[in-house]
């Protein structure tokens, strides 16, 4: 087998050979799906974290390696007060991002998600822009709402400046966090 890492894209690319007709080829590459409805992958949620990370099971590309809880996934450009960091005291509004993330995508329900550039962060979680079953971008309405902070993990730039003039219009507004801490 031919292993090469094309480290230019930030996204680990195998290049696999000899596998079965209809699989991946020799010179297939692994690409992080692209915007668009049917480039998105399904998966369902299996547990919510915090505000800012939940497990997601699939059996595509992104989703289908995770182990029995599912995939670790971090959501894409927003950050929101920690409630489960080791060591640190809950932050102000914390539990309230993650009851926010809850209620836009329960255990069980229906998603959809998007890669962008750089798959896996320091901690092995995948980056990903999650979707509802109706198609809205949660990472956006959790940044809309006030629960979190647009932040830019690079070079993962896809949507930051609607998440930035999100945060923008949450902030002027004084919602959620932007009011309470």
């Amino acid at each position: 087998m031919d292993l090469r890492w094309v480290p230019a894209t930030g996204l680990a690319v195998v290049l696999l050979g000899g596998c079965a007709e209809g699989g991946l080829g020799a010179g297939s590459v692994v690409d992080a799906p692209r915007e668009g409805g049917d480039e998105r992958e399904r998966g369902r949620v299996v547990r919510i974290v915090d505000g800012d990370t939940l497990y997601l099971r699939g059996d595509g590309e992104l989703l289908g390696a995770g182990g029995a809880d599912g995939t670790a996934v971090r959501l894409l450009q927003i950050d929101t007060p920690e409630t489960v960091a080791p060591g640190s005291p809950v932050e102000c509004w914390g539990p309230e991002a993650s009851d926010a993330l809850a209620d836009l995508v329960p255990p069980a329900s229906s998603v959809s998600v998007e890669a962008d550039e750089e798959l896996l962060d320091p901690y092995d979680r995948t980056l990903l822009y999650v979707y509802d079953a109706g198609g809205d971008m949660v990472n956006l309405a959790m940044v809309r709402a006030g629960h979190a902070e647009a932040v830019l993990f690079e070079p993962n730039d896809r949507h930051i400046e609607r998440m930035r003039a999100a945060e923008a219009e949450a902030r002027d507004a004084r919602r959620g966090l932007w009011s309470a801490c």
